[in-house]
């Protein structure tokens, strides 16, 4: 071998030990210095992480009680994948769409084919998720479509965690309810760390769902499993599974048991209210007046020595376990229409009404604090004069009082009069002449502030936001020049009137005009007399709670001002507001003393009750019946409010509807709030009851077909001769079913209240 091979040789070695050293620091270094890196890349090309919902807080009542919670239920589902996957033509698609819904629709579920097809098309699910296609269906379907996988691809039966609403449309207004998450929450809503959504979470939408969203929600937790290059599940990972941390509970401050009577009660009162004959104008006899249609109505009970809500009732309502798996679009529409008279609005705090006559308190507050009793035209407090029914404003001049201009003459409801007139008594008789006395005196004297009754009403916290902590709080209206004027120049056409007369402060002086109080905002108001001026913002909870039961958060008073009441004052407007409901004049006397009257026979004597009636115009419409009351009148424990709509008089059927209320709660006879389970018992129950309770009041001798309701293999609701029927494992007594069914009957609204209303 010559010098040159042997050169080339040794520059081929030389080449080949570089590559091998090359090559052996590579593998070095992957096997070495990023091997952890390599394994968690090559795990992320076999791993899967499932997200793992956490469970939401539940919600609770004051005593515990739990209103709404978490169950399993079972979920047919679709898989938009598989179904492509099994080369289904689109008769073939279009049949086994059919199929299903037929299926769903044997189990109890009314769904139609477009229905299955709009779930299938939500844009929210990915094309290998497996979309919800009906909620709650029967493990029967389990079977039957885990049986025939061939025929229907990508069908599954499976269970799911939902929410669970114990106690049905009991309180839903305050409740709310949950739904999935939207884009435009997704972009809007900032989360505490750990609690992200991601499209098809749940959100609260409303009420205490949505208010306490971030406390309610959970942390999720992780599932990760191995999957083949198909991306087929090979096995799962329980060495890296991170479990769900379930969201906080929200104790509330209602009682569920005060929250169902004070429900019971305003639909009962709706319905009688609805019964009365439509009256004959006084005016023009050959006329009626508007029917008494009765839309809606609230109520409002409240703590006064704290603010705390106790009950809050709106009507109509709605079962918000409606909204599992999200309310079809023919539900939303229902539920939301006027014509329905709006399911899901919230009158308790986003109604807006005229106050009426109960509007006199803070008149009167503002005549006493700015010095207008015993200045001009108006006597002093403890002076006594007569009402003659009508009034004419002094601005006005010397005019004929029966035949005055337009606008100068002012009526007491009926043009009734009363002898003896004073503070006291004018609260007791509701005396509209005395107030118009006032609400002029105050715009026509230079030595009183204008806005003197505006004034009293915010101190009172009227025209504002209570600071209750549920969504959506109106916040009312009180009229003034400048506000008026303000809302002309911003809209001129929807507000054409700029101006402010004297007549203007004499209807405002009554609750009248432009006045507008939501009836959280009247029972807060009253609330705040009650307790000697302090104003609380409500607490609609108490507290929250971790799932080990300590308090995360503590809700106490929270006083947002106080309203100064000279003595002198809170004893004589304290005096006429008792007489509203002890006094043979008083406009609530008869709804406490005279069952006849659909009132009852209260126990004033150990119970006072300081009330004011109210009845608010509304043109076209029947008249708005209102409602103030607290007791005991010295030292008072509730405070409460029903509003009405298109109903009448307050005297006729706000009133009656809180003594009756009031009655239960102060002699401790509130009745148990019942689950919803059990009141489908009942009606379920109920035609066997009466069938029972005709076989047994009858003189036949014919034997009631019956059966033994321990039976184990007994499917259906079954009665035996005692009368006891068991439906889905729950006992009712026929005897307690029939004596409350005909209870509801009695004490009809007579055709005539004793007493009426200005």
């Amino acid at each position: 071998m010559n010098e040159s091979t042997r050169f080339r040789m040794r520059v081929l070695a030389i080449v080949g030990l570089s590559l091998f050293a090359t090559l052996g620091a590579r593998l070095w270094y992957l096997q070495v210095m990023t091997s952890e890196q390599a394994v968690a890349v090559a795990q992320s090309n076999v791993t899967r992480v499932i997200s793992v919902p956490a469970p939401r807080g539940r919600i609770l009542d004051v005593q515990g009680r739990v209103l709404v919670g978490n169950r399993t239920t079972t979920v047919l589902t679709m898989n938009r994948h598989e179904l492509d996957e099994a080369d289904f033509d689109q008769d073939e698609v279009r049949r086994l769409l059919i199929e299903v819904a037929v299926e769903i629709n044997r189990g109890g579920h009314l769904m139609k084919v477009s229905d299955v097809e709009r779930a299938l098309n939500d844009p929210s699910y990915g094309r290998y998720d497996d979309v919800p296609i009906a909620h709650d269906v029967g493990e029967d379907l389990l079977v039957y479509f885990g049986e025939r996988g061939d025929r229907f691809p990508g069908v599954r039966v499976a269970e799911s965690t939902v929410r669970s609403y114990l106690y049905g449309d009991l309180a839903t207004h305050v409740l709310g309810w949950v739904g999935p998450v939207n884009d435009a929450e997704l972009r809007s809503r900032r989360p505490p760390e750990g609690k992200a959504y991601q499209l098809r979470d749940h959100i609260g939408k409303a009420g205490v769902e949505l208010m306490f969203e971030d406390d309610l929600r959970g942390v999720a937790g992780r599932k990760v499993v191995e999957v083949d290059r198909l991306g087929e599940i090979v096995r799962e990972r329980p060495d890296l599974f991170l479990p769900p941390v379930p969201g906080d509970d929200v104790v509330l401050s209602i009682d569920v048991d005060v929250q169902y009577l004070a429900e019971r009660e305003l639909e009962r009162s709706i319905h009688r209210a609805r019964a009365q004959e439509p009256e004959q104008d006084p005016e023009d006899p050959s006329r009626l007046l508007p029917a008494y249609d009765a839309p809606g109505g609230a109520v409002v009970v409240l703590d006064p020595t704290d603010g705390s809500v106790v009950a809050l009732a709106s009507y109509p309502t709605y079962d918000p376990n409606q909204s599992i798996g999200g309310f079809s679009s023919e539900q939303w529409a229902e539920l939301n229409d006027p014509a329905n008279d709006l399911p899901m609005f919230n009158r308790a705090i986003q109604g807006e009404y005229a106050p009426g006559s109960t509007f006199k308190l803070f008149t009167a507050h503002a005549a006493w604090h700015a010095g207008v009793f015993g200045v001009g035209a108006v006597p002093r407090a403890d002076v006594a004069g007569r009402d003659p029914g009508a009034y004419v404003l002094r601005s006005c001049g010397e005019v004929d009082p029966t035949d005055p201009p337009p606008g100068c003459r002012y009526r007491n409801a009926g043009e009734k009069q009363y002898d003896d007139v004073d503070l006291v008594r004018s609260l007791t008789v509701s005396s509209d002449v005395y107030y118009y006395r006032i609400g002029e005196s105050i715009y026509v004297n230079p030595g009183h502030p204008d806005t003197a009754i505006q004034d009293a009403a915010t101190a009172y916290g009227l025209g504002l936001e209570t600071g209750i902590t549920l969504p959506f709080e109106q916040d009312g209206y009180l009229p003034t020049p400048s506000n008026r004027r303000q809302r002309h120049e911003d809209n001129p056409v929807a507000f054409p009137e700029w101006g402010w007369s004297t007549g203007d402060n004499v209807i405002t002086a009554i609750g009248q005009g432009e006045v507008l109080v939501t009836p959280l905002q009247l029972a807060n108001a009253f609330a705040t007399f009650a307790n000697g001026g302090i104003r609380y913002a409500p607490n609609v909870v108490d507290r929250v709670v971790d799932p080990e039961g300590r308090v995360v958060r503590d809700f106490g008073p929270r006083a947002l001002s106080e309203v100064y009441l000279d003595p002198g004052f809170r004893k004589r407007v304290l005096a006429g507001l008792v007489g509203a409901t002890a006094d043979e004049e008083g406009t609530a006397y008869w709804a406490f003393n005279s069952e006849a009257t659909g009132g009852l026979h209260f126990p004033l004597d150990e119970f006072p009750v300081a009330a004011k009636t109210g009845t608010a115009e509304v043109r076209g419409k029947a008249d708005t019946s209102i409602f103030a009351a607290f007791a005991p009148a010295e030292v008072p424990t509730y405070a409460a409010v029903a509003i009405l709509e298109e109903a009448g008089f307050g005297s006729r059927v706000a009133a009656p509807l809180v003594a009756r209320l009031m009655k239960s709660v102060f002699e401790g006879t509130v009745p148990p709030a019942p689950l919803a389970a059990d009141r489908y018992a009942r009606s379920t129950a109920l035609p066997l009851c009466v069938a029972w309770h005709r076989w047994r009041s009858g003189d036949t001798l014919d034997r009631l077909d019956a059966a033994d309701p321990t039976a184990a293999d007994v499917g259906g609701p079954v009665l035996d001769a005692s009368g006891r029927v068991v439906v889905r494992g729950i006992e009712v007594d026929c005897e307690d079913l029939i004596g409350q069914v005909l209870e509801a009957f009695d004490g009809r609204v007579a055709a005539d209240a004793a007493g009426e209303d200005g």
